[in-house]
């Protein structure tokens, strides 16, 4: 089943609240053949992501083409494929591991209060987001070259040599593309740096770049 990444405007609370038939908005085309206006409701399944504080209840909204006949589904943008916490929790264990360079237990301790899962799955959070990075960080360099050329991202002296690593890199080049998006959609205006990983995954969804994390 083929998914889209869309950004509700909302936070995982609200959307609970109201629920995906209110807040989910019919895709103009189908994705696997492009067919236009031809998406019918499908349903929806349950997931139940959790923010380290508690485990949310929720619905994601199916659709499906009346053309081809597949179905897709709608995914809010502070959740990830495959992965159990939200994406604000996920960005802090990277932030703190591939930024700060904490080591494991440091990573563990500072985030205990966000009641983080075992060691062992953090780590399979580092290095899923590891093997992608290179991939994603190629797609976002690539945007800010075309779209806005003055970034400072891609200062030869800048921060980009300065980067250890693709992961090292990708977080900080998150923030670049994020302020170029915030000069072009009014309704990024209260995105900070805290979401600056909910907006990569909700643009490179958009390219088709596939898994993040």
């Amino acid at each position: 089943m083929a998914r889209i990444v869309a950004e509700f405007g909302c936070e995982i609370q609200e959307y609970a609240e109201k629920g995906p038939e209110h807040i989910c908005a019919r895709p103009g085309n189908c994705p696997n053949c492009l067919a236009e206006g031809q998406m019918i409701g499908h349903g929806s399944y349950q997931r139940q992501p959790q923010d380290g504080r508690q485990s949310w209840e929720i619905r994601i909204k199916r659709w499906r083409c009346k053309v081809c006949g597949k179905t897709v589904s709608v995914l809010p943008s502070f959740l990830l494929r495959y992965r159990h916490y939200l994406l604000e929790v996920i960005q802090l264990v990277l932030s703190s591991r591939f930024e700060k360079k904490a080591y494991w237990e440091e990573v563990i301790a500072k985030h205990s209060h966000q009641g983080l899962p075992a060691k062992r799955t953090v780590q399979r959070w580092c290095a899923s987001y590891g093997e992608q990075a290179g991939r994603w960080l190629g797609a976002v360099q690539s945007t800010l070259a075309q779209q806005d050329s003055l970034s400072t991202w891609l200062d030869a002296h800048g921060e980009a040599p300065q980067a250890q690593n693709a992961g090292q890199a990708l977080l900080t080049a998150s923030e670049h593309l994020l302020g170029w998006a915030k000069t072009q959609w009014a309704q990024l205006s209260d995105y900070g740096l805290e979401k600056r990983m909910q907006f990569l995954w909700f643009w490179g969804a958009g390219q088709g770049l596939g898994r993040l994390v």
